[in-house]
């Protein structure tokens, strides 16, 4: 497998701009993401981090164009993906997309890209390490086989070609590339991780996206499955999109991090920024329900309450029913965002433009 030519780390691999995404039923309209912006950079590692229900699966689904439709729809806002647009806002009067959204015909937001583009992207320029090991592969199929069909679909090798270099993906997770003709059940849960791993690696895409790549695992297994992922992701000079609830995993594998909240990116920075200058009350509150290694007798601080219904999301800032410092301004009143330094940004009532970070 060859390795990638280096490229600026200032060129931008992903950029999502004001994306939205609501999942309508016949009961709600669920509010799943609404109006992040990220950009990762290449050859960079990012990790998005916040509580179950955040949005951050839906946003992962997103750039892959896999949000399932119905219910769910991508309603604004633009994905581009190596100088490439994948999502666009079409290009509509006002009096149109009023019309269309009316009818239900079509949203204001639409792929780029044929389904077919999409197939060859997935996997080629972008894949995607799912959450939970032990449902990511077919039972009765292979692993060779498994990896062999991507190898097949992207880079159009026989199946002999195929089939040699599902070995070779194998033995570079540390497989040895025999158990290519083994199935899913004769494998340990680090194994299937590793096996999928070498899938979502098998076409050298240049944008991984890891989705709570070590839940399913122990805590042993996690660091050996990490330690793997960042020793080749330098090899390939890949851009990491990490997403996780582990403050921990971010530290280890991440230079940025944008912390999500209910469909929004309530804080953003460098991981300097989010570890050395905690300043918005849900970050403080995810970095106080961590156990102190010091003193294990410490009681846990977690956030209290839970996180609010997405289809009944609070008129103002929505961690205010859970925030220790809100006010009445945050009942009503959406918070902007503010740019504390050139690398760090906070949505909270707390900070006014011109003001500087500070650790809650």
């Amino acid at each position: 497998m060859e390795e990638k030519k280096i490229t600026s780390e200032n060129e931008e691999m992903l950029n999502i701009k004001n994306l939205v995404v609501h999942y309508e039923t016949d009961e709600a309209l669920v509010k799943a993401i609404n109006g992040i912006d990220l950009v990762i950079k290449h050859g960079k590692a990012h990790g998005l981090v916040g509580e179950t229900g955040a949005g951050k699966t839906t946003t992962a689904l997103s750039i892959l164009n896999l949000v399932p439709d119905p219910p769910g729809r991508i309603v604004s806002g633009e994905i581009t993906l190596d100088g490439e647009k994948l999502i666009a806002e079409l290009p509509l009067t006002n009096e149109e997309r009023e019309k269309l959204e009316a009818e239900g015909k079509l949203p204001p937001c639409a792929p780029a890209k044929t389904e077919r583009e999409f197939e060859h992207i997935r996997g080629d320029k972008v894949a995607m390490i799912f959450q939970d090991p032990m449902t990511a592969l077919n039972p009765v199929m292979t692993v060779g086989d498994q990896i062999a069909e991507s190898i097949r679909l992207h880079q159009g090798l026989d199946r002999a070609a195929a089939a040699e270099r599902a070995k070779e993906m194998l033995e570079l997770v540390g497989i040895p590339g025999i158990r290519a003709n083994e199935y899913p059940h004769q494998f340990s849960g680090g194994m299937k991780q590793r096996v999928i791993i070498s899938m979502a690696l098998a076409c050298n895409p240049r944008l991984l996206i890891a989705d709570e790549p070590t839940t399913a695992l122990d805590v042993t297994i996690q660091a050996q499955v990490l330690d793997l992922m960042r020793e080749l992701r330098d090899k390939f000079d890949m851009a990491l999109l990490m997403i996780t609830h582990d403050l921990g995993i971010i530290a280890e594998m991440c230079d940025e991090v944008s912390v999500m909240y209910a469909g929004r990116i309530v804080e953003h920075g460098t991981l300097e920024d989010i570890f050395d200058n905690t300043s918005h009350p849900y970050t403080q509150g995810l970095f106080n329900s961590i156990p102190n290694i010091e003193d294990r007798k410490s009681d846990l601080k977690p956030i209290r309450g839970l996180m609010p219904d997405p289809a009944n999301l609070p008129a103002g800032c929505a961690f205010c029913p859970r925030c220790d410092y809100a006010t009445e301004r945050c009942a009503v009143e959406k918070p902007e965002k503010i740019w504390l330094s050139d690398t760090h940004c906070v949505e909270c009532h707390l900070y006014q433009q011109g003001d500087t970070a500070k650790k809650l």
